[in-house]
Order: C-alpha cells, then sequence, then structure tokens
C-alpha cells in the first residue's frame, strides 16, 4: 500500500480509501484530521459521510484516526432465515 505524503489533500486520501483491499485500514493524523475535517461539531459527521462514501468504517484513536475497508459477505456465507420446501 501506498503511504500519503505529508500535507495529502482531500483527493489523494479518496484514492487512497477506495484502492483499500478489503479489511486493510488507512491511518491518518489527528492533525490532518482536524485539517481535513474541521473541528467543530460536525467534523465527526463528515468524516463518517466520507468513509461511508468509499466503503470504509473510520474509528478514532487516541491520536489518529483509522478507516478500515468493509468486509463484505459471500453469498453463500449469507444467513438463510427461510428453509426451502
Amino acid at each position: 500500500m501506498n503511504e500519503l505524503r505529508a500535507r495529502f489533500t482531500l483527493p489523494e486520501l479518496q484514492e487512497q480509501l477506495d484502492n483499500l483491499a478489503e479489511g486493510a485500514v488507512l491511518q491518518i493524523s489527528g492533525w490532518d484530521y482536524e485539517r481535513l475535517f474541521g473541528v467543530n461539531d460536525v467534523a465527526a459527521a463528515r468524516l463518517r459521510n466520507f468513509a461511508t462514501l468509499h466503503a470504509c468504517v473510520a474509528s478514532h484513536a487516541k491520536s489518529a484516526i483509522l478507516s478500515r475497508k468493509r468486509l463484505t459477505r459471500r453469498e453463500s456465507d449469507a444467513p438463510t432465515f427461510f428453509s426451502e420446501v
């Protein structure tokens, strides 16, 4: 996986998230989070929406933000609620 350069842009972050393998994690610093998403009361919602649009889940760590590409379930692994008759 490629690392983000110092002072990366939002489009570069988008590209990295889109290219993450299933289950992979991308970490950005708390400073970069504030720089890209802000420090007001809607910053967390912006981050959540941004991550969701790129099939990721974002979580806050002590000094970083972790984005994990969602794991998808194969159709054959999906639970069945109705039995065939």
